[in-house]
Formats: C-alpha cells, structure tokens, sequence
C-alpha cells in the first residue's frame, strides 16, 4: 500500500515543522522540497495527497508551480500559505488551482488540522487484540 504523501516547499523548514507531529501520527509521508523540478518528480511519483506552497520569496516562480501542479496532477491539493494579506495573490492562487489560501490573519497553526482535512478520513490504525 502507498502512503499518500504532503510536500512542502518552502526555504525555512517552518511549515514543516508544524505538520511533524500530524505527519507521524497519521503516517503520511511528509517531504520538504525546495525546488520545483523536485516537486513535480516527487508528484509523478504518485500518492496524490497535498501539497503546501509557502510563498513570498519569488512569486512569479511560485505561482508557476501552483499552475502546473494544479493542470498536471488535479488529484492533488495544494494550500497556499502567504505572510500577508493581500487579496489581489489570494485571488491569482484561486485561479490558478489552490484548493485554499491561508494567510493573515488566518493563523499558521491552523496548517495540521486543514491539511488533514484535505487528505480525507484517516485510515485506521491497526490494533493488536488478543481473544
């Protein structure tokens, strides 16, 4: 069975951070990518789940990513995560396939519970019972 996995790029490593515990818990496969041509290899792959696109450090590259992960693998969820709020880029990252746009004054530490939203009902743990 493949795990579905959540990608996540970003330069800080912080959204990944936020989504350790979660991960773990829920055994996704959580991978942190920092360039483009990785994503897209890692989502061709396969294990469609959700990726997380921070953005702000170069936009236009970003929002390029989102278009082509949205057109070339739909099945997979992509959530935006911005600094500020700026509703003109919210508007653009809805156009261009984001499945949500979390930012200010959104709180980041809503990330864990809406990704696990996206990904679907978990599976269920399995348990050792003795008769």
């Amino acid at each position: 069975m493949r795990r579905v996995q959540v990608l996540v790029y970003e330069h800080d490593s912080r959204l990944t951070g936020l989504l350790g515990e979660r991960a773990a818990a829920r055994n996704w496969w959580l991978r942190e990518v920092r360039h483009a041509g990785a994503c897209l290899r890692l989502l061709q792959g396969g294990g469609a789940g959700v990726l997380v696109l921070k953005v702000g450090r170069d936009l236009e590259r970003e929002f390029v990513l989102l278009e082509r992960v949205a057109r070339r693998f739909p099945d997979t969820a992509t959530v935006l995560v911005g600094d500020a709020d700026n509703p003109t880029l919210a508007a653009l990252a809805w156009d261009l396939g984001a499945r949500y746009v979390l930012a200010p004054p959104q709180p980041r530490e809503q990330l864990p519970d809406l990704v696990a939203a996206l990904m679907g009902p978990a599976a269920p743990t399995p348990t050792t019972e003795t008769p």
